[in-house]
């Protein structure tokens, strides 16, 4: 479902108003944030997808991973989740439903996060995610309604994650491209969003299913500015462009049609570049704001501590007139 579609259901449903929501739907944020005493709020996210990998173990790790990112990309610190499965009883075996469960509590070990819970049901389809709540300092949630002109963006993974699962589930892409996609939807978005909390960061978001567009689309017009991206300088995994022209996944056709006006894509970038910028991804990247001052320092960070492709891909101007989004080769 789009956004804008979501938007006008959610906006319908009765609910109560609290001078405790920090952040709330209206936004379209990675998480909520809710106010228990002025120094502690909770942060709390939902997130479930089907299987991207074969493997079970490692579908359970980059569901982990995914599911807790909300949490950091509001700068927050993940402390308790519970899991949420759905599966084929009489076609999953135990042994499978351990090792997906497995993967996940790996990746909760490497973030400090307990396990408290979790729910399971019977259905055709495999389904698997994580219900996680963090806290944060009330003054220190980091949003993405608050994008800052003079800024640049900063994102910390490649893309292309979807088209590659794509091309990897028709068995059309050989293992030595898969294996990098598979270890950075494993990696988890703890580390750079550590990196960044010593750094003046006006708004961030991670870049999961709208893919990049649709997430900074989401970003800038709650920021009531523009973007510029060069599309040159946004780091892709290794045969992204070429697999892009036949495994081009239909949500990310979707993508596409919901940033729709509200970006202006330079012709001369090559097609199959540009769609890689809609491609919805999984347990992607952060996308951060961040004073242009001291982004060389960060991204040499962020590099030293494993997100070696992290980089500037454009900066955040006036809106004045014109779409959200202007794309550049």
């Amino acid at each position: 479902m789009s956004p804008g579609r979501l938007s006008g259901i959610l906006e319908r449903l009765p609910r109560i108003q609290s001078q405790n929501l920090i952040v709330g739907m209206e936004s379209m944020d990675d998480a909520g944030v809710y106010l228990l005493t002025p120094e502690v709020a909770l942060v709390q996210t939902v997130d479930f997808f089907t299987p991207v990998v074969a493997s079970p173990l490692e579908f359970g790790r980059i569901a982990a991973a995914n599911s807790m990112s909300d949490v950091w990309a509001m700068g927050g610190d993940a402390v308790t989740a519970m899991n949420l499965l759905c599966f084929p009883g009489n076609v999953l075996g135990s042994d499978i439903i351990e090792q997906i469960l497995s993967g996940a509590c790996e990746k909760l070990v490497e973030a400090g996060v307990v396990l408290v819970g979790g729910h399971t049901m019977e259905q055709d389809q495999v389904v698997f995610g994580l219900s996680v709540t963090g806290v944060i300092h009330p003054e220190k949630a980091l949003r993405n309604s608050s994008a800052r002109v003079g800024d640049v963006l900063l994102l910390t993974k490649p893309l292309g994650s979807g088209v590659l699962t794509t091309a990897n589930k028709a068995s059309a892409l050989p293992p030595e491209l898969f294996r990098p996609v598979v270890a950075s939807m494993e990696r988890l978005n703890l580390y750079a969003s550590r990196a960044m909390r010593n750094c003046d960061v006006s708004a961030m978001t991670d870049i999961t299913g709208f893919g990049l567009l649709g997430h900074a689309l989401a970003m800038a017009r709650s920021s009531k500015v523009k973007f510029r991206i060069a599309a040159g300088s946004v780091p892709l995994f290794p045969g992204a462009r070429k697999y892009a022209h036949d495994f081009f996944p239909g949500g990310s056709g979707n993508n596409r049609k919901y940033v729709g006006e509200y970006a202006s894509v330079d012709p001369g970038i090559d097609p199959d570049h540009a769609k890689l910028l809609f491609d919805a991804q999984t347990s992607g990247g952060l996308l951060a704001a961040v004073r242009p001052e001291q982004s060389d320092e960060l991204l040499d960070r962020l590099h030293q501590t494993g997100d070696t492709a992290a980089a500037v891909i454009g900066n955040v101007v006036s809106l004045e007139d014109g779409p959200f989004l202007v794309v550049t080769p």
